[in-house]
């Protein structure tokens, strides 16, 4: 017995003034090419099972673009491959008022398609092998009421859920806690969502990670890869199936504005875009710490508008000596000495 743990997909995400030729938020657009890179790719591993803990959609009311797309190619996968799928709500799609519904409803008009979006639930699948215990985010709300436990009448009993493991790291605001002493329960997967890097939480827990860079601060995610876990519940192996072509993502080495003037910091700016290679289609951000206002009025804005331009987001960042003090002070920001390839005087 094999399944797929996908999470975080925000179809429907959209982020900078960009379009494709069709009108579509370049973003979101981004956001279902990866979905349907990761269908794909299950489609030819034919797991027993396809779990998605949570975050399905960005927002509660997706456009119609989103919910139409999302419901198609659902229905395309179940076409082609018999793996059940079950999905449960999390943050970014619940609702709170009784007299709203969960948008995720629809897809449970998919067959083979099973939705939880409030209460806990068992949910019986792969001809009564697995048996999944789905806490969507609401689920989560009261956790001194919830009393799961591995059913030993079945041979695999996987826990799905969305929420916070570990505040400390978590990107994505929002979610509740996750009760520490039900992760470590003899589940044989324990598939968890909200939190956007893939990561072995212990025993068979892991966060799937999102499928691409939709998180609170994409930067820190600038570098590491995004996909979903494979695993094998007979031998309790994962494989993290990487995505391949994502938009690229690039944040650039800081650069230190202290006692330079326009024109070098003109350069550097330049100097750095060279080293990637160009701008052109990528999502880029420039710091400069220790950024007077008076040099950063002198900066070539010809420069800086035509790598706008170019880029699906270039964004200058620059920071007055005060602010960088306090993103040290903070934690934030970390001085390092640059490369000096980059970075000369």
């Amino acid at each position: 017995m094999r399944l797929v743990h996908l999470a975080d997909l925000h179809l429907g995400y959209r982020a900078y003034n960009r379009v494709t030729r069709q009108g579509v938020n370049r973003r979101e657009a981004d956001i279902f090419a990866a979905f349907r890179q990761a269908l794909e790719q299950t489609i030819a591993l034919n797991p027993d099972l396809v779990l998605i803990a949570g975050d399905v959609f960005h927002v509660p009311r997706p456009g119609n673009l989103a919910v139409v797309q999302t419901q198609r190619e659902l229905f395309k996968f179940r076409q082609r491959c018999p793996a059940e799928v079950v999905v449960i709500a999390g943050n970014h799609e619940s609702v709170r008022s009784r007299d709203n519904s969960c948008i995720l409803e629809l897809m449970a008009l998919v067959p083979g398609v099973s939705v939880v979006c409030d209460l806990p639930e068992a949910v019986v699948v792969a001809h009564g092998q697995i048996k999944v215990f789905a806490l969507p985010h609401n689920a989560l709300e009261q956790t001194a009421a919830l009393s799961l436990r591995p059913d030993p009448e079945v041979p695999y009993n996987v826990l799905m859920l969305h929420g916070t493991v570990d505040h400390h790291r978590i990107n994505d605001y929002g979610g509740y806690t996750i009760p520490a002493d039900l992760l470590d329960l003899p589940w044989d997967y324990v598939a968890c969502g909200h939190y956007h890097s893939f990561t072995h939480l212990g025993a068979h827990a892991f966060y799937a990670g999102a499928i691409e860079r939709t998180s609170n601060d994409i930067w820190r995610e600038a570098d590491e890869p995004k996909g979903f876990v494979w695993f094998d519940l007979e031998r309790h192996r994962e494989t993290f199936m990487p995505l391949e072509g994502l938009r690229s993502v690039v944040d650039l080495p800081a650069i230190d504005g202290t006692h330079r003037e326009a024109h070098e910091l003109d350069r550097l700016i330049h100097d750095h875009v060279v080293q990637i290679g160009g701008v052109e289609d990528k999502i880029v951000r420039q710091q400069i710490l220790n950024l007077p206002k008076s040099v950063q009025r002198q900066l070539d804005y010809r420069q800086i508008r035509e790598l706008q331009t170019a880029a699906v987001h270039y964004l200058l960042d620059g920071r007055s000596p005060k602010s960088a003090r306090t993103m040290i002070c903070h934690g934030i920001y970390q001085p390092t000495p640059p490369p000096r390839h980059l970075l000369v005087a």
